[in-house]
């Protein structure tokens, strides 16, 4: 099976720069294309109840942020990879983080995953499991976990 599609994730954390550097030289190696996915937390739509004393965004305000982060991320990438991070698309989304990647990897059609190790200890993997686990459960395709 050729590879021709690898979705890295990344959330600006030491271990998914790593997961990405991985992705991208899988990529060159194989001639695969790299895609990143980011996932945020939802922002407050005014549907539901916010907490006393958040501040929420405006529309315009949600719209400069997602504008910031989607540079923010081109420069990660071009500073992480050179000139090819220029040329790496990019998916931004909101919500929960392991069905937002599930998601984008089905959308994209991407023949791996990978991600970066959360780096928590053993406690915590059981008692709050990790993104990166969730995701490797649960995806349809092979997932590389970076440490």
């Amino acid at each position: 099976m050729k590879m021709q599609k690898i979705l890295a994730t990344f959330d600006f954390s030491e271990a998914a720069g790593r997961a990405v550097s991985w992705a991208h030289n899988l990529a060159s190696a194989t001639g695969a294309r790299l895609e990143l996915v980011h996932v945020h937390p939802d922002l407050y739509d005014g549907h539901s109840t916010p907490a006393l004393g958040l501040p929420w965004p405006s529309e315009g305000q949600e719209e400069r942020y997602l504008r910031f982060l989607q540079q923010e991320l081109r420069n990660v990438l071009v500073n992480m990879l050179g000139p090819s991070g220029a040329e790496v698309p990019i998916h931004i989304e909101r919500g929960d983080p392991v069905k937002r990647v599930l998601a984008v990897a089905d959308t994209v059609a991407a023949d791996m995953i990978c991600v970066g190790a959360t780096g928590k200890g053993a406690v915590q993997r059981v008692l709050l499991g990790s993104v990166s686990q969730h995701i490797l459960r649960a995806s349809k395709v092979p997932v590389l976990i970076v440490h």
